[in-house]
């Protein structure tokens, strides 16, 4: 009598293998149905290759448009662009417990494949694979609450010794004896409830492998919507290392808005400091850049290069409010008892440096409409506008209004 519950073939092969993780799993495969095949991340990077490493970096999956929007789907089609040729390819998802951990690939050389043919080992490869991911992802979070603990006490400042810091590195193979700078990226989400580990762990995810591209050992981890990342530098001049950090703070950014994540992303950057035991004030520099950057819609802030504004930040907000009426108040108050707008002159006028001729040109005003806006001006607040120490009170009122958004 026929047995209608009969195992097919290709799942005991593959169920041979299995225990042994997914390199094995695709390698057998890929035996079992002659041609090639990939498993990449969520994010189309290549994680394996049956056909071995050397073409891992030279392939870019671009799934069919129509299918993008939906790729949880059983089986899908996809074209695996290398160097030399256009691939065709039959994808299935990697996914365990609702969790999408990648995709494996078939591929081929020639003509679009045929999917009834090779739906049923997909899917079951599919989720051996997933079973497989799942395990080293587990025991990755495991080492990784140790590394954690390690870089939470070093960002806080709470081991003291310069040579325990550096042991400590050693086991996971970051070299603290040169120094390093503190990069924060977050999400721009106003609810202190944020907390989706999934879009934090995709952030972190990008951090580390753009890490890895450079040939730089990560040093990253996850705190609420937080990723926080110390990049080593070399111990030379300020420029270079300025230079380094902004082109890979705006290439992180550059990523994870290719990537659709639905919330905007913003960073900070630190100081370099050559000691490691006092990485603790570059991370509290990167957090106040972090947040200045928002307040003054600067892309990739360096605490570095922010100077009245991180003093006025800090300060008492009682103490500014006073400073900025002292400043500014009798202005405000005419324009008020007038329906007058010389506090947006002023404003435009210290945004140019005081140029004359740059302010009436981006204000749309004749000079002479500006000279005499400027005597008022100047008659009003009884100042002379020519004296460097009343700009530079005006200068800080301005500050303060657009980072207390007074």
């Amino acid at each position: 009598m026929h047995n209608q519950y009969a195992i097919p073939d290709f799942v005991q092969e593959l169920l041979t293998v299995s225990s042994q993780g997914v390199n094995q799993i695709i390698q057998k495969l890929s035996t079992l149905l002659s041609h090639p095949v990939l498993v990449a991340d969520p994010l189309y990077q290549i994680l394996y290759c049956s056909t071995g490493n050397e073409a891992i970096d030279e392939i870019v999956i671009m799934p069919d448009q129509q299918q993008e929007s939906n790729l949880y789907m059983s089986v899908f089609s996809c074209q695996i662009s290398t160097i030399d040729n256009l691939k065709n390819g039959l994808g299935s998802p990697i996914i365990f417990d609702n969790k999408k951990l990648g995709y494996i690939i078939l591929c081929s050389n020639n003509t679009p494949f045929e999917t009834g043919l090779y739906e049923d080992p997909l899917i079951y490869a599919a989720s051996l694979c997933a079973l497989q991911m799942q395990k080293s992802l587990e025991i990755k979070q495991e080492k990784q609450k140790f590394k954690e603990a390690f870089l939470f006490d070093l960002l806080y400042g709470n081991i003291k010794q310069k040579e325990d810091i550096i042991d400590n590195g050693e086991i996971w193979g970051w070299d603290f004896s040169v120094p390093h700078s503190v990069i924060v990226f977050s999400y721009k989400e106003v609810n202190h409830f944020f907390t989706n580990k999934h879009m934090v762990n995709m952030l972190l995810q990008v951090v580390e492998k753009e890490l890895i591209l450079q040939n730089s050992k990560p040093i990253a981890m996850a705190k609420q919507n937080q990723i926080i990342t110390l990049i080593p530098l070399a111990d030379t001049d300020h420029d270079e290392n300025r230079t380094k950090l902004g082109a890979f703070a705006e290439t992180i950014l550059k990523k994870a808005e290719e990537i659709n994540i639905d919330f905007e992303i913003a960073c900070g950057i630190g100081k370099k400091y050559t000691n490691p035991a006092e990485l603790f004030r570059s991370y509290q520099e990167a957090k106040v850049a972090l947040e200045l950057g928002i307040l003054l819609n600067i892309t990739t802030p360096l605490f570095s290069d922010l100077g009245l504004e991180r003093i006025l930040y800090k300060h008492d907000l009682q103490d500014l409010i006073e400073y900025y009426n002292h400043t500014l108040g009798s202005l405000l108050k005419h324009d008020k008892n007038h329906d007058g707008n010389l506090i947006e002159t002023l404003e435009a006028l210290a945004s140019n440096q005081f140029d004359m001729g740059k302010t009436a040109k981006e204000s749309f005003l004749h000079r002479n409409t500006l000279r005499y806006r400027v005597k008022r001006i100047e008659d009003i607040l009884q100042v002379k506008l020519d004296d460097l120490h009343v700009r530079l009170d005006i200068l800080a009122a301005f500050k303060i209004k657009q980072l207390r958004k007074i």
